[in-house]
């Protein structure tokens, strides 16, 4: 609830390090961008609730950040955030394509150009292309 009432979503939850002192970040994603701002009103608000709640044993270091251009798209909810994007696609052959993301669906993904449907499964990677 906190995620979405700044107006954002919870793309992921990554875990690392030991217990004691463990590393929590949140992966937030809004339509128009993720501003420091957002991240850090979030960030005071989660924190006040894992001082009440007490999810985590020990220590902790708590990180919002936005998923970055370079994570890869895997989820249902990657391929939706990316549609009319332009996207590289590794495939398992090797052969790298790239085109802009028309639609998808849960087995397959549809590019423009070249005009091509790929499933999912052949993909070995799939990333949001940086347009200057």
């Amino acid at each position: 609830p906190i995620v979405r009432e700044h107006g954002a979503e919870l793309v992921d939850i990554e875990l690392s390090g030991v217990r004691g002192n463990q590393l929590v970040r949140l992966l937030v994603h809004k339509n128009c961008g993720v501003t420091l701002a957002t991240c850090e009103s979030i960030s005071r608000e989660v924190a006040d609730l894992f001082d009440i709640e007490d999810p985590i044993a020990g220590r902790y270091r708590l990180e919002v950040t936005s998923p970055g251009l370079d994570r890869p798209l895997e989820t249902d909810g990657d391929f939706t955030r990316a549609q009319g994007r332009l996207l590289k696609v590794v495939l398992t052959s090797g052969q790298a394509v790239k085109g802009r993301l028309v639609a998808w669906e849960a087995d397959q993904i549809q590019l423009d150009s070249p005009a091509e449907i790929v499933a999912r499964a052949d993909i070995t990677k799939a990333n949001i292309e940086p347009e200057l």
